[in-house]
């Protein structure tokens, strides 16, 4: 095993205390506490969510709203429909009115957690989320929100 600097152990403990802050900001938001799933056994957005951000990561093409870097680590939160852009919890909130339906690209127009038409899951520090319009919510309420052999 690899000798751990203080660095290493200092931002190892950073990491988590934003993985903690991120499932406490998740509980009072009314989602509950985050379920650990393998991610092969995520819904598909989510997986392509987080293999379009990866990909961004390695060709250094991914972005950074301002808050993210200031700062300590915190929790990013990373849009499906767009997830070479982390956001920091703030942002992503007041970017809520204008995100579009990820199934079929039109407003999805949601002011509030409260409309239930938002799947979330979460990683170690990264919240990826995903809005649907009213219309594709109600047409399958479920569609995508777990793996179970569903896109």
């Amino acid at each position: 095993m690899k000798d751990r600097t203080p660095r290493d152990i200092a931002v190892d403990d950073q990491l988590r205390a934003a993985g903690a802050e991120g499932r406490e900001w998740l509980v009072a938001a009314g989602w509950g506490p985050p379920v650990t799933i393998p991610i092969q056994q995520a819904a598909r957005w989510q997986q392509e969510a987080r293999a379009r951000m990866l990909a961004a990561e390695a060709d250094d093409t991914w972005t950074f709203c301002e808050h993210l870097c200031a700062g300590g680590p915190q929790p990013v939160v990373v849009h499906a429909e767009a997830p070479e852009r982390m956001l920091c919890r703030a942002c992503s909130t007041a970017e809520r009115p204008t995100r579009r339906c990820l199934e079929c690209g039109r407003p999805a127009a949601s002011t509030s957690p409260a409309d239930g038409r938002e799947d979330v899951c979460m990683g170690p520090v990264a919240i990826y989320t995903r809005l649907r319009c009213r219309a594709c919510y109600r047409a399958d309420p479920l569609r995508g929100t777990f793996a179970a052999g569903r896109p």
